[in-house]
């Protein structure tokens, strides 16, 4: 008995020692640099924070088509809440992208620059405000639109019952889903280049008579939102797991840390893929978007990023140890948020200010913990009005035409 509660206490004294070396990593970081005042939009943290939460939220849909589409029996606990998820976002989205707008010349100054503050081999019809705000608005559109038709089929289906007189059509359902997976991917993937590219690519100024371009980095972009999207699904098991018609086991658990481990491997191939890229083709005039992060004053940011997407996950993920269990997981999955809000911070801050501090801006930081707040409270008013789970899926057995 004495050596179980040791055991238990060694354990207690470890998960706090990890906890509080990720508040370190999370704050101090920011904190390091000086106050001198920023340039820039007035709300950059506020849309930092906006565009991370959109991308995390609109991965909840795409993780189901994913999953769908490779036929992973495991994952259907998570589907139903996922696909919520991505839909209790959608009005912020919509509202949030027209309000960005009031910034349009601070964030989008490149809209009103002369052609040699901003060169580029786009056409004109491209770089103006109305191109801009359409393209972006109707991508969104069509994707929360898309998404709303593929999730309302499943939840009509819950409400049909699961009797073995539906199984027909259940599986009819299910061929449905399956066609419609991949144009919803293809919505995400298309929505958010545009965002990559106005949000992140086209506010980096022109230098030595070059725009800076990478083809690369709308795949990171988005890419880097489907990562912590996938993590932060470990929140369904840890909050639903020990409810008592919980479907949620370890195996669930077991599997997203493989998919999660697979994606850490992932994210680090695509943001160096840039650098290889500048590197072999010998483009100086492309070093400088990326040597702005990983230097000067920025540097601590750059290694909470690294250290958050990459070394703390696959450190832990590798030993059984960690990716079965749900607690474990979940600080796994903080750190790897922590280090894709990060990310997107280094994609837009640094481009209008040398030295910039988040601390400087707790208010900003206030509005983004109520942003979060507010979509939680919809998602979580959501799965009073729909199950909280993909039921008709659920009774589902392996499909014999597979």
């Amino acid at each position: 008995m004495n050596g179980r509660m040791q055991s238990n206490a060694h354990k207690h004294n470890t998960m706090k020692t990890i906890v509080s070396f990720l508040a370190l990593l999370g704050f101090t970081s920011p904190i390091y640099g000086s106050t001198a005042s920023v340039a820039g939009p007035d709300n950059g943290i506020l849309i930092v924070s906006f565009l991370f939460l959109m991308g995390v939220s609109q991965v909840g849909i795409v993780f189901c088509a994913i999953c769908r589409l490779v036929y992973a029996q495991w994952a259907k606990p998570f589907f139903r809440l996922a696909e919520l998820s991505t839909m209790a976002f959608a009005p912020f989205a919509i509202v949030g992208f027209l309000l960005i707008f009031t910034y349009e010349k601070e964030l989008f100054y490149w809209l009103h620059s002369s052609a040699d503050a901003h060169l580029s081999g786009i056409t004109a019809s491209w770089l103006t405000s109305d191109g801009l705000l359409y393209r972006n608005l109707y991508a969104l559109m069509g994707f929360y639109g898309l998404s709303w038709a593929y999730v309302w089929k499943g939840i009509k289906q819950d409400r049909t019952g699961t009797t073995e007189s539906n199984e027909a059509a259940h599986r009819k359902v299910e061929r449905q889903l399956y066609l419609m997976s991949p144009w919803v991917i293809a919505a995400f993937v298309f929505c958010n280049t545009f965002i990559a590219w106005d949000f992140a690519m086209m506010i980096v100024p022109a230098s030595h008579g070059h725009q800076w371009v990478s083809t690369v980095f709308p795949i990171h972009f988005w890419f880097g939102s489907v990562f912590a999207g996938t993590a932060a699904l470990i929140a369904f098991p840890a909050l639903l797991g020990r409810s008592a018609n919980s479907p949620f086991s370890e195996r669930n658990v077991r599997q997203l840390s493989t998919l999660v481990t697979a994606f850490t491997l992932l994210w680090l191939y695509f943001y160096w893929a840039q650098f290889f890229v500048v590197w072999f083709g010998n483009l100086p005039h492309e070093f400088e978007p990326l040597w702005r992060q990983m230097y000067g004053h920025y540097a601590g940011y750059y290694w909470t990023m690294i250290a958050g997407c990459f070394f703390i996950p696959l450190t832990a993920l590798i030993f059984a140890y960690f990716n079965r269990s749900t607690g474990w997981m979940c600080l796994v999955a903080l750190s790897i948020c922590i280090g894709a809000w990060v990310n997107k911070y280094l994609m837009i801050i640094p481009v209008f200010s040398e030295d910039a501090r988040i601390m400087d801006h707790l208010d900003q930081l206030g509005a983004s913990l109520l942003l979060l707040t507010a979509f939680v409270a919809v998602v979580y008013g959501l799965t009073k009005r729909y199950s909280v789970y993909s039921n008709w899926e659920l009774s589902l057995g392996p499909n014999p035409d597979r």
